[in-house]
């Protein structure tokens, strides 16, 4: 056999299998092939970030949604204007998970608004429903939609603020196709 034929291994290449989730500082563009239990995972070393990222596979063999982007805020006072959560560079699918709570009370209506365009129109979603700030109160909700490569935005509004009442606000963006 000669020397080219055994560094392409007979023209197929093949990954490092682990069964431990990567710790170690990997080299750019180092792949591990990671297997445990029925848990399926191609990492890749980020050499920008330093990081080991993933995607996990399912028992077809398809990828997992990828978590895009994420919202973490409390102590929120007042409305937030419409801020982007994430521009797609194509056209997708996407799920949107909302998470709002009261923290501190006073009075008030808070609801949050999901914004993108997909091929027909500029819509607007409320995946989770209005929460009452004269409680400890919460809501949740999830919703799936179709973007274009378009600005996916939230938005906060507090419909009769009265007092200092003080929620929080988690929201997180997926893609799935």
């Amino acid at each position: 056999m000669n020397t080219i034929q055994i560094i392409l291994n007979n023209g197929q290449y093949q990954l490092q299998v682990v069964t431990t989730v990567p710790t170690f500082t990997g080299v750019e563009g180092q792949l591990l092939l990671y297997i445990s239990g029925t848990t399926r995972r191609l990492y890749f070393y980020d050499i920008t970030n330093a990081t080991w990222q993933f995607i996990e596979f399912n028992n077809s063999g398809r990828g997992q949604a990828t978590v895009i982007s994420t919202v973490q805020i409390t102590a929120q006072t007042a409305a937030i204007t419409t801020t982007t959560l994430f521009t797609p560079a194509a056209a997708g699918l996407f799920r949107v998970s909302v998470y709002m709570d009261t923290t501190t009370t006073g009075t008030g209506t808070l609801t949050c608004t999901i914004g993108f365009s997909d091929d027909a129109s500029t819509r607007t979603t409320q995946p989770a429903g209005s929460v009452d700030l004269s409680g400890l109160n919460a809501s949740t909700g999830i919703t799936f939609i179709a973007s274009g490569a378009v600005a996916i935005t939230y938005a906060t509004a507090i419909a009769g603020l009265a007092g200092s009442p003080k929620y929080s606000l988690r929201i997180i963006l997926e893609q799935l196709a």
